[in-house]
């Protein structure tokens, strides 16, 4: 396709507009010369209703803003001594989360058991950022109170 169209183009991947850069020096300028004009992320509907208008840090497109809100989240959130501190969490939560399966699995007995796989990681995954931050569970045996959710 580049030997067609160049070393730059552009084409359509489903409804989205893919960018390619085929060749070496192509790609060092795009990443140094026209750095600021590709960094932003595209606007979406999901951004605008789940990241509140494009203000959440995964949704927000490159500016002032989303520098700042960087800075903290390095600072504060991904420092590999915070990471630290919040390990034995995620231990106990995948620990829970095995401890789990297994129980249906003795449950279930010689029948096989289904079990959606998707569920339990979101359970999983909500667990351990609900844990992180408010040191409670939200899905799972040991909360099945509406209080404690909230």
């Amino acid at each position: 396709m580049a030997d067609k169209y160049g070393p730059i183009f552009c084409f359509h991947i489903g409804l989205r507009k893919t960018f390619l850069v085929s060749s070496w020096d192509a790609a060092k300028e795009r990443f140094t010369t026209m750095d600021k004009a590709f960094d932003t992320r595209p606007r979406s509907l999901a951004g605008k209703l789940m990241g509140y208008d494009h203000a959440m840090f995964g949704f927000s497109p490159y500016g002032p803003y989303w520098r700042e809100v960087r800075k903290l989240v390095s600072v504060e959130l991904l420092l590999n001594r915070q990471l630290e501190l919040l390990n034995h969490v995620r231990d106990s939560e995948v620990k829970l989360f095995i401890k789990e399966l297994y129980g249906q699995w003795i449950q279930n007995g010689d029948r096989p058991a289904l079990v959606v796989m998707k569920d339990k990681c979101w359970h999983l995954a909500a667990n351990v950022m609900v844990s992180e931050v408010a040191g409670k569970r939200y899905f799972g045996t040991v909360t099945n109170d509406y209080e404690s959710r909230r």
